[in-house]
């Protein structure tokens, strides 16, 4: 220590590390550890001095000897090396990535994440491609120990034993296995296929471990061949498709045939020659790169033939001795077809995500929710619809059975009901199910009615899974309101129409079989007219909102007086309104509006009728007409049985009527107040109402003034 910083120093450093909760740890320019606090010798479990950081994380050789600060990522940890002053040391301080990042990540090797029982927890989508596992078959299941060769760990556990003279715990084994040139292992499929692997295993901060398992066969293949003698090399190497070329530090030495096809020249022409020569000039660089530093790893680059065209290849190079003497060898292979069905394929799969993304957007927007699972009931997949009538959190594994046993507000009876159906269903007892069931609003505003039905989905050709199923939750609760309305509209219909064509018949036959005083048959014919007119104006009520809904309703728009047509309304009404008198309180100014004056005209007779019809007591009803700024006001009021104000929501909807006894004596279709609200808001207006039971009520309309300054106001 003395020779990288002062003894007093070096007291103040190695204290200040020590306090620190977060693993740190002293390296110098090579790599090799000179300090570590508690933390990091807690976490990694290191027991003895002069290893390096290669021990503990991926870092590439090409790192040391190093100089300056650097960054560099080591799954599952970035670790930061920084030079410390007046010392040759670097501080590696050690932050944890973000495993579900790191799981989801491209990376094209296998990882696992264990708890501190070394049980699996997590893997990526690699791990069960590698080792042909469903990823839910890891899952707290099994440990790595699994998935190495039985014999081949057993005698590596034995031997490290007998070193430690003491008993090691598996996850200790790979642990020590995981840091050093001894990584490589033996591994098992699940089909019983194996092959070799490179373990790089380390300790995460929670107790349990973080492995990285990549598939070195190919690379121990070409060690076999090399090993073997050079008769039965040159045997095998003019028999197989990939070139292989011997070179000492970029000069060629020896080829096979397959350099020979793939680079377009002869053998002859080929030795002595620097392996750059065929290779293009945008990548000899980085090529020269990988010889001059040792590099071992496969990659892929864009190689030159003797005539100058380009060619893509995949190199795999490797080290080997021969006859006492180091020399590289390198095999390498034509993948130019291989790239343009890479390229046909990445088509495809955009094409296929496109149309994936077209058709989730399509399931997302849509008003049903649905959720497919899997054979046992696992969640697979489910739109914004299901999700939030389930309400499953986005991070929420769960199954459909359980999620059925969760939903808010549904009853007993029903719940028992649609587990039944459902575990029937998983047990493949039905391959199709249905149901309707009904959930109360959290303010008890109402209910929602649903339809849930089931069906069997064979996944014949699907990796992991033979079959699943698919569950849709249709609300139906707008159907359900509108089999309301239709309910109400016979109801309305037959009873309102029955009434005046009853008077109607009866009198009639009155008047057609019995001979009556001049009197009567006056008062009977009246009684007819009173009846026709009524079953008149029910039946126009009726065509009216129909056109309404239906957007067919035509409006004529003219410049006109409101207060001159509300005068002649009232004078024209009052002549029939013999119960009650109209009193009217309307400023001088003429108020001219641009509106459908047929229509205003049916607002104010239905708001005069209702105030007659409900205030049956009392002997007047008042209409105002005011000018508010650029609207005029119009007011009726009358003192009559008045409006609960838990009614003024519906009030102005179809078919609706106050339910108490006052008002069922009194008859109505329900339909006035909903025309008068549709007439007023086309024209931009708003209708409202002020009530207070037994106490009367006011009904107010606003409408815009005519904007027109010069309007010609006659």
């Amino acid at each position: 220590m003395a020779e990288h910083s002062s003894p007093s120093s070096s007291k103040v450093i190695h204290a200040t590390l020590r306090a620190l909760e977060e693993p740190v740890v002293l390296v110098d320019r090579l790599g090799l550890i000179d300090f570590a606090n508690p933390a990091f010798q807690k976490q990694f479990s290191l027991s003895s001095t002069g290893l390096s950081l290669s021990s503990f994380f991926l870092v590439e050789d090409t790192l040391f000897p190093i100089s300056s600060r650097v960054q560099v990522v080591s799954p599952p940890y970035t670790l930061t090396l920084s030079p410390v002053e007046q010392t040759e040391l670097f501080l590696v301080t050690i932050q944890s990535l973000d495993l579900d990042q790191v799981l989801d990540s491209n990376i094209d090797a296998a990882l696992l994440v264990t708890d501190e029982d070394f049980i699996v927890t997590a893997v990526n989508e690699t791990a069960g491609s590698l080792f042909g596992f469903d990823p839910s078959e890891f899952l707290h299941k099994m440990t790595p120990v699994h998935l190495h060769d039985s014999e081949e760990f057993q005698l590596r556990k034995q031997h490290l034993e007998q070193l430690n003279l003491k008993n090691l715990s598996d996850a200790d084994i790979l642990l020590l296995h995981g840091r050093d040139i001894e990584n490589e292992w033996m591994y098992h499929r699940k089909d019983g296929s194996s092959f070799y692997g490179r373990l790089y295993m380390t300790r995460l901060r929670n107790g349990g471990f973080f492995l990285f398992i990549t598939d070195i066969s190919s690379q121990k293949q070409i060690e076999l061949h090399l090993i073997k003698s050079e008769r039965r090399f040159r045997l095998i190497a003019e028999s197989v498709l990939e070139a292989v070329i011997f070179h000492d530090e970029g000069t060629i030495l020896d080829a096979n045939r397959a350099a020979e096809i793939i680079f377009r020249t002869r053998l002859e022409l080929m030795k002595g020659h620097q392996i750059l020569d065929f290779i293009q000039p945008e990548f000899q660089e980085s090529v020269m790169h990988r010889i001059t530093n040792h590099h071992e790893e496969p990659y892929e680059v864009i190689g030159r033939r003797a005539d100058a065209t380009s060619v893509e290849i995949e190199v795999f190079p490797r080290e080997i001795t021969y006859e006492k003497t180091r020399m590289r060898v390198a095999v390498v292979r034509d993948i130019s077809e291989r790239k343009k069905i890479e390229k046909m394929l990445e088509r495809e799969k955009n094409a296929i995500m496109r149309q994936r993304d077209i058709t989730q957007s399509i399931l997302q927007a849509s008003n049903e929710g649905f959720l497919l699972t899997e054979v046992d009931g696992s969640f697979a997949y489910m739109n914004v619809k299901a999700r939030k009538l389930l309400d499953v959190p986005g991070i929420a594994p769960s199954k459909i059975q359980e999620r059925i046993s969760m939903i808010p507000n549904l009853d007993l009876a029903t719940r028992y009901t649609m587990l039944q159906q459902v575990e029937e269903l998983l047990a493949g007892k039905h391959t199709e199910i249905s149901s309707r069931f009904t959930l109360q609003q959290p303010d008890d505003s109402g209910k929602n009615f649903f339809e849930f039905y089931a069906t069997s989905i064979k996944k014949e050709h699907h990796r992991f899974s033979r079959h699943g199923f698919l569950f849709v939750f249709r609300d139906r609760t707008e159907e359900q309101k509108m089999d309301h309305v239709k309910d109400e509209l016979i109801s309305t219909v037959s009873h309102e129409l029955r009434t005046p064509l009853s008077s109607i018949l009866g009198f009639m036959e009155l008047l057609r079989y019995r001979e009556q005083t001049a009197d009567k048959t006056t008062r009977y014919i009246q009684i007819v007219h009173e009846e026709t007119k009524r079953l008149t104006t029910l039946l126009n009520d009726f065509l009216d909102i129909q056109r309404m809904e239906a957007g067919k309703q035509d409006y004529v728009f003219t410049h006109f007086s409101l207060r001159h047509l509300l005068t002649e309304t009232i004078e024209t009404f009052s002549e029939t309104a013999e119960t009650h008198t109209i009193h009217t309180y309307a400023e001088e100014d003429p108020i001219f509006v641009y509106a459908d004056e047929d229509k205003i005209k049916q607002v104010i007779i239905n708001l005069l009728s209702n105030a007659i019809k409900y205030s049956h007591a009392a002997n007047k009803v008042e209409v105002r007409l005011t000018k508010l700024s650029d609207q005029a006001v119009l007011t009726v009021t009358d003192y009559g049985l008045g409006i609960p104000q838990n009614a003024f929501d519906k009030l102005f909807t179809k078919f609706y009527r106050v339910d108490n006894s006052a008002v069922r004596k009194i008859g109505g279709t329900g339909l006035g107040l909903a025309i008068c609200k549709e007439i007023i808001e086309s024209h931009g207006g708003a209708i409202s109402v002020e009530s207070e039971l037994n106490e009367g009520s006011t009904f107010t309309v606003v409408l815009e003034l005519d904007p027109r300054k010069d309007f010609e106001k006659t």
